[in-house]
This record gives structure tokens, C-alpha cells and sequence, in this order.
């Protein structure tokens, strides 16, 4: 009688971020409940994402992208293990080639402090995004985790969280309200994109 041993594969995440790292933060503190493996962390500069990826025995690769895009391109391509299943930016500030957009279709995602399609596109991020909102006097503000295209913050959005605006707070205690969110929505965003992608499987 022949015995067959199924072998689960992890869910195999890489991160991609520029900043402190909160975001990133969020999916090691998830690992577990999730079922993911955070299997690299990639930075394009020296960032507190670097020291929780050190504290966390998570490997970490930087790549220099301030010269050529082409360079850098190729240089990501090379970076991402062809093995992942899904790529987070969490704050990664390059912008993403359009090849290799098209290659790792609906396989990455990246987080935005905004409703989207407000104020997204070039320029808009950090307080910058916050400082807008409360300029145009907007009563609701918030988060979206999306699918990444060519465009910039452009698209599919995959999930949203909403809150409203205080008038008389700063936009940094906006941003740092909805920062607290984003966390949480990211790890929900991953959550559910996990479940597609095992039933989809499953279903082949």
C-alpha cells in the first residue's frame, strides 16, 4: 500500500517598507494567528523596519534606488524569491515598475492613508495626506489596503476602514489615529487574500 504524506507549504510573505516599520510590525506580531511566514524584509534605505527585522531573525535586503529605474528594476526582480506568495508594501516609498507590476499581478498589495480614490497619486503620503483632508474639510477619513498596479495608489482596493474627523485635532493625531487602523486592516487585508488564494488553490 502506497502512503502519500501531504506537506503544507507555508503562505510566504515578502515586506517591502522605507519607515519605522509599524506596518511590518503588525504582520510579525500576526504570524501565527495568520498561518504566514515573513520570509524577507526589503528597504530601499537605513529605517527602523531594518531593527525589527534584525530583532525577529527575519532577513533583510536593501536596494539602492535613487539611480537608475532600470538598475533598480532589476535589482527587485533579482530581491523577491520567485517562491512568495505575496508581496506588502508597507510604506515602500520607490515606485513599483510596471513589469513587474504585470508579473506578480494581484500579488502585491500596499497600504494608503486615505479613502481611496482620494487623495492618492504622487505626492500624497504621510502628513501630506492628512494635512489635504483636513484642508478640504472632509468629516471622514481612513485607510485602504489595495492591489498594486502601474498607477500610483490606482488599483483595486480590496479593503477600507473609515473614521471621522475631528476638527480640532492636528493632522498628525489624524495620522496617528489612522495609522492605529491601518495596522489592523492590513493584517485583515492579508487574512482575507490568504483565503482566496488557498480556496482558489484547493479548487484547481
Amino acid at each position: 500500500m502506497r502512503r502519500y504524506v501531504i506537506i503544507n507549504q507555508p503562505f510566504r510573505i515578502v515586506v517591502c517598507a522605507s519607515g519605522g516599520g509599524g506596518n511590518f510590525q503588525a504582520l510579525i506580531d500576526a504570524q501565527e494567528e495568520l498561518g504566514i511566514e515573513i520570509s524577507k524584509l526589503i528597504v530601499d534605505r537605513p529605517c527602523g523596519a531594518v531593527d525589527r527585522a534584525c530583532a525577529h531573525g527575519i532577513p533583510c535586503e536593501a536596494l539602492d534606488a535613487s539611480g537608475v529605474k532600470e538598475a533598480f528594476s532589476v535589482a527587485f526582480e533579482h530581491a523577491v524569491p520567485q517562491s512568495t506568495d505575496l508581496i506588502v508594501l508597507a510604506g515602500f516609498m520607490p515606485i513599483i515598475p510596471k513589469n513587474f507590476c504585470d508579473k506578480w499581478h494581484l500579488k502585491i498589495i500596499n497600504t494608503h492613508p486615505s479613502l481611496l480614490p482620494k487623495y492618492g497619486g504622487r505626492g500624497m503620503y504621510g502628513v501630506k495626506v492628512q494635512e489635504a483632508v483636513m484642508h478640504a474639510n472632509e468629516e471622514e477619513a481612513g485607510c485602504t489596503v489595495h492591489y498594486v498596479n502601474a498607477g500610483i495608489d490606482e488599483g483595486q482596493i480590496i479593503l477600507q476602514k473609515t473614521i471621522k474627523v475631528d476638527p480640532v485635532e492636528t493632522p498628525w493625531q489624524l495620522g496617528g489615529r489612522i495609522f492605529q487602523e491601518e495596522n489592523k486592516l492590513l493584517v485583515a487585508a492579508v487574512r482575507l487574500i490568504k483565503s482566496q488564494m488557498t480556496q482558489l488553490n484547493g479548487d484547481k
